[in-house]
């Protein structure tokens, strides 16, 4: 076959060449695609009666304590999680709307976040 080096692929749609020769794929970075599992962005709140609420660590416990998300090697590979607070869905059977996060509202223990999802509209890969 033909060696066309380093691309993206994604969904057997064909690259786009970039000045470097590698394009940047952004779908799961810029969006989330099906139910948000490979959701690698950097969205970090949710909307709580119209105010900006920030996530919760993964790795921590307060003001919500959660035993089954915490970043275990599994937990990190899989889903993304991390020291971090950005949105991810570690529980793709239960919460089927895309990423979500524990918030830190004492009122509010998780959300949805607010994560556009990937259409046809956004491109899989950028220069």
């Amino acid at each position: 076959g033909e060696d066309i080096g380093p691309h993206c692929e994604v969904a057997g749609h064909a690259y786009l060449p970039s000045p470097c020769g590698i394009p940047k794929c952004v779908w799961d970075v810029k969006c989330s695609a099906g139910v948000g599992v490979e959701y690698r962005g950097n969205v970090n709140s949710v909307k709580e009666a119209g105010q900006k609420v920030a996530c919760q660590s993964w790795n921590s416990n307060y003001p919500h304590h959660h035993s089954d998300f915490h970043p275990t090697s599994k937990n990190k590979e899989v889903y993304g999680l991390g020291k971090h607070n950005y949105c991810r869905n570690p529980d793709p059977e239960v919460t089927t709307k895309g990423p979500w996060c524990y918030t830190t509202s004492s009122w509010v223990r998780w959300d949805y976040c607010d994560v556009p999802q990937c259409t046809a509209d956004i491109p899989y890969f950028e220069h």
